[in-house]
């Protein structure tokens, strides 16, 4: 197999986020400005999955301030990602996912909006962007 070497522009993604627990209080403005957010890892492995608890819901909203993460005054996401508790989920965005007012995020049990349930393990997201 050939080996391939190509060039990569400069600060295609030089912002690396990373929240070691996150739960339903909202990590706001977390790359301090706009941008563009290329991959997002999940990582649930301190958990064991259960019937109650089989995944959580990362959920990034492109705004600044303001941001409430949990109970029924929760802010409505632009994006919710799912990952199963015990493993590490990555999503790769071709393109990347623009911001224009900034990034902020939240996890919790639940997909819906009004989901108010921390997981009950630590959840450490990590975001790339720009």
């Amino acid at each position: 197999m050939a080996t391939i070497r190509t060039s990569v522009l400069g600060d295609l993604a030089g912002v690396l986020v990373i929240d070691e627990d996150a739960d339903t209080n909202a990590e706001e403005h977390v790359t301090a400005g706009t941008g563009s957010a290329y991959v997002i890892e999940i990582d649930a492995t301190a958990g064991v999955p259960t019937t109650d608890e089989p995944a959580c819901y990362v959920k990034i909203i492109d705004a600044n301030t303001g941001v409430t993460g949990g109970g029924g005054s929760s802010s409505t996401p632009d994006l919710v990602l799912y990952a199963p508790i015990g493993e590490v989920t990555t999503y790769v965005i071709d393109g990347g996912w623009a911001f224009t007012s900034g990034l902020s995020f939240w996890a919790v049990t639940t997909a819906a909006v009004a989901g108010d349930t921390s997981p009950t393990s630590d959840v450490k997201v990590t975001i790339l962007s720009s």
